[in-house]
């Protein structure tokens, strides 16, 4: 894996500055494979660009677009772990990334859009201690409470020598530990991004929004499974599981009005 370390810096980026990038992924992105898996694309970047969408990869690169356009501050796109609830059988270790964004010489933050933060995770190599932010189980609707603490990162052919690790968990999973490292990756499409979708073949859409209380909403989900049956949730309550063909003219009105910026004129 090419990778190159994190290199510090002091720069003008507050914590409201990144709520507002992630908020507006959180409204205006959509987490999806459809366009690596269905419409045949291998990078992320392009993902973004015609289909306002993608994997962990388009999303950290759409906040760091963001930051860069917005509030001229620099970021790097990082490699992580996911802890076990999210895990792939015959995932690698280094399997994710994240979106690192320094402050000084000596302190950064991480987001990760993927997992639904609601703020950014303040990490400081001087003062290092355990913290907690809060993200958004989206799926079951709470919150929860996300731990972690600065490391330095065992030797390991994943990372690059003196690399420091940022160690988390879920308050109520204590021993379900995940990792976001200092090191950048270069090409995460080839690194990273290929492989996910060669052990989940099956497309999914995740489509959210941002309530008045900061909450992030999960307001339609759809994937095909293993048997081609088209499944449609809005609202986490499933409204129709079946054949494409079959679609129900409702369902098919929103797939064209609220959700044609994600997707091409064919889902399957």
């Amino acid at each position: 894996m090419k990778l190159n370390p994190v290199h510090l810096m002091k720069q003008n980026v507050t914590e409201d500055n990144i709520i507002e990038a992630i908020h507006s992924c959180y409204n205006d992105r959509c987490f999806s494979t459809f366009p690596y898996i269905t419409y045949k694309l291998t990078s992320s970047e392009k993902a973004l660009y015609q289909y306002n969408s993608g994997n962990c990869i388009a999303l950290s690169m759409y906040v760091k677009k963001y930051l860069e356009a917005n509030h001229k501050v620099k970021s790097h796109v990082i490699i992580a772990s996911v802890p076990k609830r999210y895990q792939i059988e015959g995932q690698p270790h280094v399997c994710h990334v994240a979106l690192l964004i320094p402050i000084t010489e000596s302190s950064f933050y991480i987001i990760d859009c993927p997992f639904y933060f609601l703020k950014p995770m303040l990490c400081d190599l001087v003062k290092n201690e355990t913290r907690q932010i809060e993200g958004m189980n989206i799926h079951e609707h709470k919150r929860e409470v996300i731990k972690y603490k600065l490391s330095n990162a065992p030797d390991s052919k994943h990372t690059l020598p003196n690399s420091v690790e940022c160690i988390c968990y879920y308050e109520n999973e204590p021993n379900d530990k995940w990792s976001y490292y200092t090191n950048e990756t270069v090409d995460p499409d080839v690194e990273i991004g290929k492989f996910f979708i060669q052990l989940k073949p099956q497309p999914f859409l995740c489509k959210t929004k941002v309530d008045k209380k900061g909450n992030i909403i999960k307001v339609y989900h759809i994937k095909i499974d293993d048997e081609s049956n088209f499944i449609f949730i809005e609202n986490r309550v499933e409204k129709y599981k079946g054949p494409v063909h079959k679609i129900p003219k409702r369902i098919e009105k929103i797939l064209k009005t609220k959700l044609f910026s994600f997707l091409n004129n064919f889902i399957v």
